[in-house]
């Protein structure tokens, strides 16, 4: 592999190259891997060449890598070979580590070798250039559902945070709310497109969805799939859940009232039967009944559980006491998965006057007869 090292400084004592001094130089032979990745190992040789005739004496080499480019080996931080005869040579292989939060980015390590020819000091410095190139990972986090309480046929907003928790450069995300198997319909676009995100980076994204009338009560994990390459082009596909709950909303109601006998008078025992209808989407439970008709017998029912699409009937029973129309009220109470509801519906009853009542026109009609008899009577 052919590496570039940069010469950072000459040499600092008067040197000329090939001839008696000693002349050192530093090259860089081996470096790899190129491109490296966080977390990973990094192999880096390095070579220092006497170029004179002269003997370098004292020689000591050091390195000082980026922050995020870890020597393994404390040990080899300053390196002291001691001497290095005309035209020799000397090679130092170094372990290094990339640290797992470096991003990708160009970064750099210093090396310097330093050394005494004929009481003169001298050094020379270069720089070794490092790509490392990191591996995105996209997250989901700061999920927010608008309203939190949703039922069938409810429009929700679901939004969250898409963020790159990794190392590298995502490019072309698209972002997928993956409902075909579920029981949601989106309203409007159901994948949306980031062009860049870079690590640490997020984008905040909205989808808004409707839950279909028929869907079943019941929580819900909606996949939220992500496809997106990586600064080598890579491909990378990964996934999330955000969980949804679909609750039940019971709605109740009386679907009709009968009577019996259907012709009660004063002073009947009456049976009213109502049929109590759940038109909801959820389960009613708990279901009780009560009228407040002002005659002396039931007037509590106890229902228990009416499913969702469902009825059941409720009978109260009672002696009439007073005839003509008598208002009353039936409070219906209940629960569901969204809480404890009440419901009052304003009923009438009618109860004939009795035998009273019959006797009135018997006696009008005897009196009528009466009149029509005399008044012939007098005609003859």
């Amino acid at each position: 592999m052919t590496i570039i090292a940069i010469a950072t400084a000459p040499a600092s004592c008067a040197v000329h190259h090939g001839g008696t001094n000693a002349d050192l130089m530093i090259t860089a032979s081996e470096l790899t891997p190129q491109p490296v990745e966080p977390g990973r190992d990094l192999v880096l040789s390095v070579t220092i060449d006497n170029c004179g005739k002269g003997v370098a004496e004292y020689v000591s080499l050091t390195i000082m890598p980026d922050s995020l480019i870890i020597l393994k080996n404390e040990n080899d931080r300053i390196i002291r070979p001691g001497k290095i005869p005309g035209y020799g040579a000397r090679v130092e292989t170094y372990l290094l580590y990339i640290d797992p939060i470096a991003v990708s980015g160009n970064y750099e390590i210093e090396l310097g070798v330093r050394w005494t020819y004929d009481e003169q000091h001298c050094e020379q410095n270069i720089t070794v250039p490092v790509l490392v190139r990191g591996v995105p990972q996209l997250v989901i986090s700061d999920i927010a559902i608008v309203p939190e309480i949703i039922k069938p046929q409810d429009t929700f907003d679901m939004s969250f945070s898409v963020s790159n928790k990794g190392t590298g450069t995502a490019n072309a995300v698209r972002v997928t709310a993956a409902l075909n198997d579920l029981q949601f319909v989106p309203v409007g676009a159901d994948t949306k497109i980031i062009k860049k995100l870079d690590p640490d980076a997020s984008e905040q994204l909205s989808y808004r969805i409707t839950v279909k009338d028929r869907a079943e009560i019941s929580s819900y994990a909606i996949p939220i799939k992500m496809d997106y390459s990586d600064e080598k082009g890579t491909n990378i596909t990964s996934q999330s859940h955000v969980g949804i709950n679909v609750l039940g909303d019971a709605d109740l109601c009386i679907a009709s009232v009968k009577t019996s006998p259907q012709n009660h008078v004063i002073g009947d025992i009456v049976t009213l039967t109502f049929k109590i209808e759940n038109s909801g989407h959820g389960d009613a439970e708990s279901v009780k009944v009560t009228i407040d008709i002002p005659f002396e017998g039931t007037k509590t029912a106890f229902l228990g559980k009416i499913d969702a699409d469902d009825d059941a009937p409720c009978i109260f029973t009672f002696r009439a006491t007073e005839s003509g129309d008598i208002s009353y009220h039936a409070v219906i109470m209940y629960k569901d998965d969204l809480g404890v509801h009440t419901m009052t519906e304003e009923l009438s009853l009618y109860v004939n006057p009795g035998d009273n009542g019959i006797l009135i026109p018997v006696i009008a009609a005897v009196i009528l007869i009466g009149a029509v008899a005399l008044y012939i009577c007098r005609k003859k």
